[in-house]
């Protein structure tokens, strides 16, 4: 069945590869004689098929529980603040073998004097050559908690947003990116806040995935609901970009929030020029993703760490945040 073309007389654009493909195939179809005998069945089946599909408003609770921060995740100080800043730097030049040879599952879940564990110091690095990824990995693999919190609240997320550090944003799990810090500010306010242009896209791609947006049951409700976030002093992540100073940024964060992602997952609103922007940083996060296993079971049994596609694309415009192969949103 063909999904991924809108009728040519719609505004709407479909961001999934292959659309011209279809669309190639589907005028091709729509010339066949069989196709006018059974237009009006195929319509009548489409028809009850979408009136069976039921949108409902993402609910309060579930927003909570993705966005608020569970206490028991804050760390507790551990017995070798020297090995773990030891064991950091190591992860942070690349060097594996020294990681392995140094990490214990003890020593990955503790922290230092500030509750910072050692994913948290990766994370707060401005830059990490590729072989960091697989010592990241091997963390996840000894219990690294992705939702951990520092003392003041703040995630590895949090810290990879501030310094764009992309490479270990796009290793975290999809719901410990969008947890709330003591000021109640979420990684993409700390991405907008901090001008940090390749975390706040990989933020905002992930939601017109329908893997994550819940399109299906919630229609554009969850993604809304995301984007509109304010932090204590009431502010959203496009605000507190204009406030900082990156007014260009900010202008495409709310060019983001006028999207409408459909039931179907088709986006409407998105016009032909950023789509091709959207391609570009496909290509980007992809080459930036290559080197990431298409099965890890890492993160300490949380859902979702990115991964390139099966099929070398990541969905909608960026890395999935699933640890599993990825399958197109």
């Amino acid at each position: 069945p063909i999904r991924c073309e809108q009728p040519p007389q719609s505004n709407k654009i479909c961001c999934s590869a292959g659309c011209k493909a279809a669309d190639n195939i589907l005028r091709q179809q729509l010339r066949s004689p069989r196709f006018a005998m059974s237009s009006s069945s195929d319509d009548s089946n489409s028809s009850s098929e979408d009136e069976e599909i039921i949108i409902t408003d993402f609910p309060n609770s579930a927003l909570q529980k993705l966005t608020q921060p569970d206490p028991r995740h804050r760390t507790s100080v551990g017995d070798s603040p020297a090995d773990l800043q030891t064991l950091a730097h190591d992860a942070i030049r690349g060097d594996f073998g020294q990681v392995r040879r140094l990490a214990t599952r003890q020593l990955v879940t503790s922290a230092d004097a500030a509750r910072r564990t050692v994913l948290m110091l990766v994370a707060d690095a401005p830059e990490t050559p590729v072989h960091t990824e697989k010592c990241i990995l091997y963390l996840f693999e000894l219990g690294a908690n992705s939702k951990a919190a520092d003392a003041n609240g703040d995630t590895a997320a949090h810290l990879a947003a501030r310094r764009d550090h992309l490479r270990l944003l796009t290793l975290l799990s999809f719901d410990a990116k969008w947890l709330r810090n003591d000021n109640g500010a979420t990684p993409l306010m700390e991405a907008a806040r901090t001008g940090s242009w390749k975390c706040a896209k990989h933020l905002l791609h992930l939601l017109r995935q329908a893997m994550f947006n819940e399109c299906r049951q919630h229609g554009n409700s969850k993604r809304s609901r995301l984007l509109g976030l304010k932090n204590r002093e009431g502010r959203t992540a496009s605000d507190l970009a204009r406030l900082s100073g990156h007014s260009e940024l900010a202008s495409y964060i709310e060019r983001e929030m006028r999207l409408v992602v459909g039931k179907n997952g088709y986006i409407s609103g998105l016009t032909a020029q950023v789509s091709g922007i959207c391609g570009a940083d496909a290509a980007a996060a992809e080459q930036l993703c290559s080197n990431f296993p298409l099965a890890f079971a890492g993160g300490g049994g949380s859902k979702g760490t990115a991964a390139a596609g099966r099929s070398g694309r990541l969905g909608e415009a960026t890395a999935s945040g699933d640890p599993r192969p990825l399958r197109p949103a």
